[in-house]
C-alpha cells in the first residue's frame, strides 16, 4: 500500500475547497466553505502528513505537532469565519 504523502493531502484539499466553494456559489449556501474548511483541518489533525524537510528542523514528533497545529488553525476558520455572509 502506498503511503500518504504531504503532497496528496495538500492536493486532496485544494480539490475539497475548489468543489466546495463551487457548491457555494451554485447553491448559494456559504455553508460549504465552513464545512471545506473543517474537513481540510481533519484531514491534518487525524492524519498529520509534513514535508521531509520539517522532519529535519524540528524532529518526526515536532513535525506531527506542527502538522496537527495547523489542522486546528483551518479548523478554527471554519468555525469562526462566515464566508459570503
Amino acid at each position: 500500500m502506498k503511503q500518504w504523502t504531504f503532497g496528496k493531502q495538500i492536493g486532496l484539499g485544494m480539490i475539497l475547497l475548489c468543489v466546495c466553494g463551487i457548491l457555494a456559489a451554485v447553491l448559494h449556501n456559504s455553508i460549504f466553505l465552513n464545512l471545506a474548511w473543517i474537513l481540510y483541518g481533519l484531514l491534518f489533525v487525524i492524519h498529520p502528513v509534513y514535508p521531509e524537510q520539517a522532519k529535519f528542523r524540528y524532529g518526526e514528533e515536532g513535525a506531527q505537532k506542527i502538522a496537527r497545529m495547523a489542522g486546528l488553525i483551518c479548523i478554527a476558520i471554519g468555525l469562526i469565519t462566515q464566508f459570503g455572509i
